[in-house]
Order: structure tokens, then C-alpha cells, then sequence
């Protein structure tokens, strides 16, 4: 009976030491699962959620601005990630759409081909319209795909001015010396709406002078006749790189090889674009023979602006700008 009792004491004592050694296997496995389960969870809660921080409060800088370019600059982010680690991206638009990375986003803009493919902190942008506005915005994005942006700005690309004939007329265009710059002028709208379909309306001016206040030179203070644009004929040839440029005695060529006009038209100036206040026709509103109106050239480039004084029944071309 006592052999039988240590026996089963024996037995039992193996299932306690085989329970415990099982026990402790699964347990220091379940340990070595949940220790894994926890680094990884540890490495999935080090993905940031910090955005990048625009450099310079946001400040874009648009320089170099062309009829068809221009050159955007910024100052590089900061981020916990590396700065070489950085992508950048410049969004464009003709619209006011670029004031929020939500709007940015549904815009439509952002395109997962233009990140750059290293931190960058200027931007040459191309094949623009010539006198348009657009609004641009810089986004910056980290290694974890977290996006910021910085402050919108919007620039108007360099546009054109454009030089053509609104029909010919003798000296006497108007009724009263006093509207006479009001009546011209509808000479060119006129023009500008039956004629020149294609060209700038927002803007005109008879391209005369009137007296010694209202002269061509003074067209930029008066007008607001940009003085940094191009001046081109309506058919699309440039006559001069700007408004300096067309008043310093020479055109690139002829008006009449431009297509601007075919005869003598109407200046009213001398050659510097100042009032010939002696022959302009009394205020272009005389066709009587024995008074004379100042006339520019349409077959010379040197001196185009000064022509001789013709008899003001004479019919010449009148010239105007639009932009």
C-alpha cells in the first residue's frame, strides 16, 4: 500500500513539474508576441503628425516677371524630419482658390508628379498669358505625407500695348476744342469695336496730342499707359520694347511695315511726344487749308513721331493705343 501511495505521488509530482513547464513556455511565448506586438505599435506611434513650418512666416517673393514667366522664391521649411528631406511643390491658378490647403486640395492642383525630388526654394514658372493675373501658392510636404502652405500671393504677368489706325480724318475731328480728348478718344472705341474685334477694350487713347497738358510724352501720368510693356501693331508685330523705348526717336521699323497704317497719319507732336501747340489743327477742330496739324511718318523709323506740318483738310490716318 505504501509503494502504491508513492507511486501516485510520483506520477502526480511529473504532471506538476510537466503543467509548469508548459505553463512557462507559453507564458514567456505570449510574452515574446505581445513584445513584438508592442514594438511594433511603438514604431507605428513614431509616424509624425508635426507639419512643416514655412520658412520666413510664409513670405512668397515674385520677381523676373515677363510676359510669359516669372521667378517665385521662398525661404525652406523646418520640420522634425531632416530639411533634406523636404518636397516642394508650386501651385498656380487664375483664380483666388490657393488661400487654404483645403482649397488647394480639392482644386485639383497638387499633382504627385511635381514634388520636387529635393528641398528647392525657388520656382521658374513658364508659358504664361501676357497680362493676366495669376495667384500662387507654395505647399511643403515631409516624409510622413503631413503638408503645410505658405501665404498666398498673386502677380500680373507684363502685357501688351497695342498701336493701330482708327480710320482717316481731316483736321477737323471734333466740335469744341474743350472735349476735344473725349471726342477723339470715341474715334478709337469706335474703331476698336467695328474693326479690331481681337484687341483690348478696357483701355484707349487717341495716340495725338492735344495742347501743351494733354500730349502723348504725357500719356503714362494721364492715362496710365504702362510705361514697362511692349507696343505691338495689331498684327502682332513690336514696334517698340517699351514706352521709353517708342518715344527716343526710333521705332524697330516703319509703321506702314508693321501694319499699323499705309499713309501719313495725325501726331500733333514733336519729336519727343510734347505738344507742337502750332499745328494741331486748333485743337482738331479745324479743316480750313490756311491751318496746319502736325503729321508722323508711316515709311520711316527714325523720327516717325515728326513729319511735316500739313494743311488740315488734308485727310491722315489717326492713330490709337489700347491695352
Amino acid at each position: 500500500m505504501r509503494f502504491i501511495l508513492q507511486q501516485k505521488f510520483s506520477h502526480i509530482t511529473y504532471f506538476i513539474v510537466i503543467y509548469m513547464l508548459i505553463t512557462f513556455i507559453v507564458s514567456c511565448t505570449d510574452d515574446n508576441f505581445n513584445t513584438i506586438i508592442n514594438q511594433e505599435n511603438s514604431y507605428t506611434n513614431t509616424t509624425s503628425t508635426y507639419s512643416p513650418i514655412p520658412g520666413n512666416n510664409g513670405l512668397l517673393i515674385i520677381s523676373n516677371i515677363t510676359e510669359n514667366s516669372a521667378t517665385i522664391q521662398w525661404a525652406p521649411a523646418t520640420d522634425n524630419s531632416p530639411s533634406e528631406t523636404l518636397q516642394y511643390q508650386v501651385v498656380l491658378s487664375r483664380t483666388s482658390t490657393l488661400f487654404s490647403l483645403k482649397e488647394i486640395l480639392q482644386s485639383g492642383l497638387l499633382d504627385e508628379n511635381n514634388w520636387s525630388s529635393s528641398p528647392v526654394n525657388e520656382y521658374f514658372i513658364t508659358s504664361l498669358l501676357y497680362g493676366t493675373q495669376y495667384f500662387v501658392n507654395v505647399c511643403v510636404r515631409d516624409p510622413d505625407g503631413n503638408i503645410s502652405i505658405y501665404n498666398p500671393s498673386s502677380f500680373t504677368t507684363i502685357g501688351r500695348i497695342y498701336l493701330f489706325s482708327a480710320g482717316k480724318y481731316n483736321g477737323a475731328m471734333v466740335s469744341n476744342s474743350n472735349s476735344a480728348r473725349n471726342e477723339i478718344n470715341e474715334l478709337v472705341h469706335r474703331a476698336l469695336i467695328n474693326k479690331y474685334s481681337a484687341l483690348p477694350k478696357d483701355n484707349y487713347v487717341a495716340f495725338i496730342s492735344i495742347d501743351c497738358t494733354d500730349a502723348i510724352k504725357n500719356f503714362p501720368e494721364h492715362y496710365g499707359v504702362p510705361t514697362n510693356w511692349a507696343i505691338y501693331s495689331s498684327t502682332g508685330n513690336i514696334i517698340a520694347y517699351n514706352w521709353y523705348d517708342l518715344l527716343d526717336g526710333t521705332i524697330l521699323a516703319p509703321l506702314k511695315q508693321l501694319g499699323v497704317c499705309d499713309s501719313f497719319w495725325r501726331s500733333g507732336s514733336l519729336q519727343d511726344g510734347s505738344c507742337d501747340t502750332d499745328n494741331t489743327c486748333n485743337s482738331w477742330t479745324s479743316n480750313d487749308n490756311t491751318n496746319n496739324g502736325r503729321s508722323g511718318y508711316h515709311n520711316k523709323k527714325e523720327d516717325w513721331i515728326y513729319s511735316n506740318d500739313r494743311n488740315c483738310n488734308n485727310t491722315l490716318h489717326l492713330l490709337g493705343l489700347c491695352w
